[in-house]
C-alpha cells in the first residue's frame, strides 16, 4: 500500500464519500485503486510500456461513467485513459483478479490488450520525475 502521495496526484483525495459511493455502485475494487484515490483524486503520469500514459479519472469521474453504462457489457470498469484516445479499465472477467485493460472505445472488442495483471503493478510502470 502507497502511503505518501506520488508527485504525479492531484494535491487532495478523493473524500470518504466518494470512494463509499463508488464502491457501493460499482462493487469491490482493488484496495491498492482505492488508496490511490484516498491520497490523490485523479492525476497523470507517463508509462514505461503502451499506452505510456496514465491519465487516472476522480472516483467522481468513474461513477459517472459506471452510471452512464458505457462499456458495463463489455464486463469492465474504465478509470481512466491515455490522453490520446484509448482508455484504461478493470476487466472483470477474472474475479478477484482485476487485470487492467487498455482498448480503443471505437473497437473494444478488437482493440482490449491487457497493461498489467494488477493494478499494483500498473502502479509499478509509472515513471515519476
Amino acid at each position: 500500500m502507497i502511503t505518501s502521495v506520488p508527485k504525479w496526484l492531484v494535491s487532495s483525495g478523493a473524500t470518504s464519500a466518494a470512494l463509499q459511493e463508488l464502491q457501493r455502485e460499482v462493487g469491490c475494487l482493488p484496495p491498492s485503486y482505492l488508496n490511490i484515490l484516498s491520497l490523490g483524486n485523479g492525476g497523470e503520469v507517463a508509462l514505461r510500456i503502451s499506452p505510456f500514459t496514465l491519465c487516472l479519472d476522480s472516483a467522481e469521474s468513474v461513477l459517472d461513467y459506471w452510471r452512464s453504462g458505457t462499456y458495463t457489457k463489455n464486463g469492465v470498469i474504465v478509470f481512466g485513459g491515455n490522453g490520446g484516445g484509448s482508455l484504461l479499465a478493470f476487466d472483470l472477467h477474472t474475479s478477484g483478479q482485476w487485470p487492467v485493460v487498455c482498448f480503443d472505445p471505437i473497437d473494444p472488442e478488437g482493440s482490449t490488450e491487457v497493461v498489467a495483471p494488477t493494478f499494483e503493478a500498473l502502479l509499478e510502470l509509472c515513471e515519476e520525475t
